[in-house]
């Protein structure tokens, strides 16, 4: 199952920062059963619907709601935010996070102050009869886009049923201290193999790092982890699995003929968004902007990509027939379709590198030998 997840803020509409998969019947163990935010109506009649009618499709809680899809589907949006809804697809999680917030929706009154378009007006202020004292019209930017009707995925409607996340059968129940504690502690020594307190600052499931800790050392007494410091950058008590301990210990055999890889800079395999103090904050690892790209060998970045391509940075000390190699995986990543059936973006162009013109970069060579040629704005990508 997915859950979503929001920043806890009580005077505006949860919007959906993080997502979290466990297996079905285990949502007390990793979610917190704290109240849920304010929601606003139409958000409450669609918890209601599912309430009463259990998991249900999109049409069947229009029709139970009396509202119109576009509300239903902002409802559904909030809802999954707010981790009170589930759907047993994960396509319909990449609807939720396509889909806007609607303008002028007010929750609670610190946000109806805030939305107040009068509130600048002087208190002696009054309006001429017939007339609004302010009209603000929404903005073009905020309002939900319109899909086209050839392009894959759902058009008239999200897939998947709906359903309430804190059902039984969902939620399941929470076991005692001691035993959620080792239950976290061994997934987490399967899923990463090394578990410090850093894994506990990023997940914050709703158990102490300290019952955490006090199982991790009963396991250790055991004689099934090992405590120590094995990885540099990760602060605090190390507890790994021996097989993960001897496999650091080796020698790693380097690969020269590695290829490059092409990887989105929030792709989970990643290394380089995992809190490590080993790890430099700077721009060229950490690359900003939705769609922004890594393009690594043997795990070390030498290019990154930001806005569709259009910016690039590259590494210090990095050889020319990298940076070829680079630039043509770029461009072929760029040029070829996400799905099956979508349109691939035609002709990307780079118009920066490392923050000068890309025309007039001391890289342009490198990269014109991998199918880039000069255009009045920047580089052109010609597939060869």
């Amino acid at each position: 199952m997915w859950a979503g997840g929001s920043r806890p803020d009580t005077d505006d509409a949860p919007t959906l920062t993080s997502v979290r998969f466990f297996p079905r019947g285990e949502g007390a163990i990793w979610l917190d059963a704290e109240d849920s935010p304010p929601l606003s109506e139409s958000a409450l009649a669609v918890h209601d619907a599912l309430e009463k009618q259990g998991a249900s499709f999109l049409a069947d809680v229009q029709v139970a709601t009396g509202l119109t899809s576009l509300t239903v589907r902002d409802a559904l949006r909030e809802l999954s935010a707010a981790s009170l809804v589930t759907n047993d697809t994960v396509e319909a999680l990449r609807e939720v996070v396509r889909t806007r917030a609607l303008p002028g929706r007010a929750r609670g009154a610190a946000a109806q102050s805030l939305q107040d378009p009068t509130r600048w007006l002087p208190a002696s202020f009054e309006a001429t009869p017939g007339r609004p004292a302010y009209q603000r019209s929404p903005s073009q930017r905020r309002l939900p886009k319109w899909r086209r009707p050839d392009l894959p995925g759902p058009a008239s409607g999200w897939v998947g049923r709906w359903s309430l996340l804190r059902a039984p059968g969902t939620w399941g129940e929470r076991p005692d201290e001691e035993e959620h504690a080792e239950r976290i502690a061994r997934q987490w020594l399967d899923r990463y193999a090394i578990v410090t307190r850093d894994w506990w600052r990023r997940e914050r499931p709703p158990v102490s790092w300290r019952a955490i800790y006090r199982e991790l050392k009963r396991l250790e007494y055991r004689g099934e982890v090992r405590r120590g410091y094995f990885v540099e950058g990760m602060s605090g008590a190390q507890f790994a699995l021996p097989e993960a301990v001897e496999r650091l210990r080796a020698q790693p055999e380097v690969d020269v003929d590695a290829p490059i890889i092409v990887m989105s800079a929030a792709d989970p395999a990643n290394p380089y968004t995992l809190p490590l103090e080993s790890i430099a904050a700077g721009s060229l690892v950490r690359p900003r902007g939705a769609g922004a790209l890594l393009l690594t060998r043997r795990g070390a970045v030498i290019m990154n990509a930001e806005g569709r391509g259009r910016r690039v940075s590259i590494a210090p000390d990095v050889s020319d027939a990298d940076i070829t190699a680079a630039s043509r995986m770029l461009g072929d990543y760029l040029t070829r379709a996400a799905l099956p059936g979508a349109r691939a973006a035609r002709d990307p162009r780079i118009e920066s590198v490392n923050g000068e013109a890309a025309g007039a970069s001391t890289h342009a060579e490198a990269i014109m030998d991998a199918g880039w040629r000069r255009a009045t704005d920047g580089l052109v990508y010609y597939r060869m």
